[in-house]
């Protein structure tokens, strides 16, 4: 499963935001995002264009085709970025669970995770990273990751992207 089925499968379709943080975090690649992409206006049709050399400048017509479309672009540290980060660790921790694996298998997912989306702090505890140096492979316990996913979310408490 594609890292944008799988973030359909929990959320939905995604927003501008989802798109430009995850092309950032590496889930999306430009065709992706020109397949999706909405609008009619003249940063979304540069955008749905690009082809061959242009696509060198595919993130700067991304940013501009969002902000056409919504006002700004998201960056790291606001809080629309955050809330994008955190529907995209969601959408694939809740992959990773569905996909049948072992345990040292799910470990190097949510590692990978760990490594290329951050994690807020109560996630610390799901997950023992590997060390290499001493050939330590990481784990995971499946069920803390379960009740990450399943907790109730209190937004006025809880800011996920708030850790990295």
């Amino acid at each position: 499963m594609s890292a944008l089925d799988a973030f359909r499968t929990t959320h939905g379709e995604p927003t501008w935001d989802d798109l430009v943080t995850g092309h950032d975090f590496g889930f999306l690649g430009p065709a992706e995002i020109q397949a999706w992409a909405r609008g009619d206006g003249p940063a979304a049709l540069r955008l749905k264009a690009l082809a061959g050399e242009g696509l060198q400048a595919f993130e700067a017509h991304l940013w501009a085709a969002c902000a056409e479309a919504v006002g700004k672009t998201p960056r790291p540290g606001s809080a629309r970025w955050s809330q994008a980060q955190d529907r995209w660790r969601e959408a694939l921790l809740r992959e990773a669970l569905a996909t049948e694996s072992t345990a040292a298998q799910l470990a190097v997912k949510v590692e990978r995770l760990y490594e290329q989306v951050g994690c807020p702090e109560d996630m610390l505890g799901m997950l023992r990273p590997s060390q290499p140096w001493s050939g330590t492979p990481a784990t995971v316990d499946p069920q803390a990751v379960q009740q990450f996913l399943h907790r109730t979310r209190r937004p006025s408490s809880h800011r996920w992207g708030s850790f990295f």
